[in-house]
């Protein structure tokens, strides 16, 4: 899991799921999470005040280590033509391993990160598994995500 207040909200939703073990970026998960039963794992890395993310050769090497079923990811933007995109290289980077470590991947992004550009890309759309937003986006959008087997959820 990411490090953004979106990602945050959905694994907030499985707290009580003791079944489950979260590899994540993120140092806010360790003050949401305290006292559920969910396992937590941290990269580890370079701690980023901005985004109170960690990040650096040391969050991606340990990315490396594991192999997770599902990566659930953020963006700052999505565009057909552009891809996924991210307004840090170093989140970005962080991201690019979570996806190379994942059986699936699902995004989680609201209706105003569609069809806008951010700083740089860190993944085609067609590598998505889901799409999990919060308004039924542009019948363009819901054709894309049909003829690239990708599951929709808003």
């Amino acid at each position: 899991a990411d490090a953004s207040t979106t990602v945050m909200e959905a694994i907030r939703l499985l707290k009580a799921n003791r079944n489950i073990t979260v590899l994540s970026s993120s140092t806010e998960i360790f003050r949401e999470m305290t006292g559920s039963e969910i396992h937590i794992l941290s990269t580890g890395g370079v701690f980023n005040e901005d985004s109170l993310s960690l990040q650096g050769n040391l969050a991606k090497e340990n990315i490396r280590r594991y192999h997770v079923d599902l990566a659930l990811l953020s963006c700052k933007g999505l565009d057909m033509d552009k891809g996924i995109m991210d307004s840090s290289e170093r989140e970005a980077d962080v991201k690019t391993e979570m996806v190379k470590q994942a059986l699936e991947v699902a995004l989680l992004a609201d209706h105003t990160k569609f069809d806008q550009t951010a700083f740089v890309n860190f993944l085609s759309i067609d590598k998505l598994d889901y799409l999990i937003t919060d308004e039924k986006p542009d019948d363009k959008w819901v054709d894309y995500c049909n003829e690239n087997d990708i599951k929709l959820i808003y």
